[in-house]
């Protein structure tokens, strides 16, 4: 099999997904960025500065994308979908290019599909998820590096920094890196960073002038946007852990770190190690800045460290003389993964939906409860519930008109005629959830998958 031969089947499969993707509306943080490029679309683009509600401190480079491609194409799902296949293609053919600088032909096909079934790789590709975006700079990035392209790897890192506030994180780990592959730090290698942090100090300075403010907003989420104390790194640092190891992916955790205290010691391969300082580097400065606030922690944020660890893993396996162990371990990482994506906790500890393809089924009986709700002539106003239910349809589905539940943050539970629920919410307050199962009548109820959906109805309204 030829080295063209190998990508063409995983970009059928994504152009396939894609097509299935077609009518699967903007969810959880994709919906804000639509509603960012939604309000870009209708009012203009207003020097980049997002209205205050909106405004995360960053640059908006996904949403202005977004925008430019309504823009051109027509402020449609199908468009906004399309508009992901240049980075889901450049993101197979980036890990293609750096698979070839460990593993052979084989051993690469197997690593490819062990990407694309990975619950929060497909799961973010059929949801629109800025993190594919981010992903393929920094391979992007990585490559440029390894092959020492300076003037692409400058380019590259200005794209990842401005993508998100995690496109900075991770282009500090590039810069370490950096640092150990050439084994010094001179002026030539300094250069290739200028240019993005020059860009960065610009839109800060520029930002700043605008607002009054630099990196956390004053009004908007402001709890989570806080600095963590330690109790609360503590408590994030635990969660950093069952994210990485949630979604099946304890397996490839399992191999890796037995390829390090095992395989490393016994081959001394150079490759190797430098698979594993990737993982290592990009986890540790990954979680040093998470664990500093107080903003929830999702498998996604850790998407490139899975991607790194998918290839040292591939690497480890490339080098067992058993073919029958070799097959045994794939199979076994296939599975694994294959069966995350339909792990279930209880509501309160919180279940990835957006990392996971169990939360496909939501987007046919979401679809459904809206019918029901406009066919029994039910205000929605008075229909109270929390995000993502609150998600209004004119960015999430991008319609014409707008229709969205009540958020109970804004009143008292009891205040509504109506409680919808569904064990997708995203809740701390689970007693009174149940409190409402207990004491509220069931007006509708809808079930698919491992998605429920209820509509209660206030027994004393």
């Amino acid at each position: 099999m030829t080295n063209s031969k190998i990508l063409l089947p995983f970009f059928i499969f994504l152009i396939l997904l894609t097509i299935f993707s077609f009518n699967i509306p903007f969810f959880w943080d994709s919906a804000f960025f639509s509603s960012l490029s939604v309000e870009f679309y209708n009012t203009g683009l207003n020097g980049f500065i997002a209205p205050e509600k909106f405004d995360t401190g960053g640059f908006p480079l996904y949403s202005i994308y977004l925008t430019a491609m309504w823009n051109c194409f027509g402020k449609t799902l199908l468009v906004s979908h399309l508009a992901m296949v240049p980075f889901l293609f450049g993101v197979i053919y980036e890990f293609f290019k750096l698979a070839k600088r460990y593993l052979n032909e084989r051993t690469i096909a197997f690593a490819l599909l062990i990407l694309i079934i990975h619950p929060v790789f497909i799961t973010q590709s059929i949801l629109m998820g800025y993190d594919i975006i981010i992903l393929y700079f920094f391979l992007l990035s990585l490559n440029a590096l390894y092959n020492n392209r300076t003037i692409l790897y400058s380019i590259a890192l200005i794209f990842l920094c401005l993508i998100s506030i995690r496109g900075i994180m991770l282009a500090s780990a590039l810069f370490v890196f950096d640092i150990l592959l050439n084994k010094k730090i001179n002026l030539k290698q300094l250069g290739s960073y200028i240019p993005s942090i020059i860009v960065l100090i610009i839109w800060a300075i520029y930002h700043k002038q605008q607002t009054d403010w630099y990196l956390f907003s004053p009004i908007r989420e402001g709890n989570h946007e806080k600095f963590s104390g330690i109790g609360m790194m503590f408590r994030q640092f635990i969660y950093v852990l069952w994210k990485n190891i949630d979604l099946g992916g304890i397996v490839l955790w399992i191999i890796f770190l037995f390829s390090g205290f095992y395989f490393f010691r016994k081959t001394k391969s150079s490759q190797h190690k430098e698979l594993l300082r990737s993982v290592v580097i990009s986890f540790f400065v990954l979680t040093t800045f998470m664990i500093l606030i107080k903003n929830p922690i999702g498998p996604k944020y850790f998407l490139v460290v899975f991607v790194l660890l998918i290839l040292a893993v591939c690497y480890f396996i490339q080098q067992i003389e058993k073919q029958k162990v070799r097959i045994t371990l794939f199979t076994l990482i296939t599975i694994f993964l294959m069966a995350g994506n339909f792990i279930l906790y209880p509501q309160r500890y919180g279940n990835a939906w957006d990392s996971s393809l169990k939360i496909i089924p939501y987007f046919k009986i979401e679809k459904e409860m809206n019918k029901y709700v406009f066919k029994n002539n039910i205000s929605n106003r008075t229909i109270g519930t929390q995000f993502p239910l609150t998600m209004d349809l004119n960015v999430s589905h991008l319609s014409d008109s707008t229709f969205h539940y009540s958020d109970i943050e804004k009143n008292n539970i009891n205040s509504y005629s109506y409680f919808l629920y569904s064990n997708i919410i995203n809740t701390n307050r689970i007693e009174e959830l149940e409190e409402i199962k207990k004491t509220w009548v069931i007006q509708k109820e809808m079930k698919s998958g491992m998605i429920e959906l209820v509509l209660y109805k206030n027994p004393n309204l």
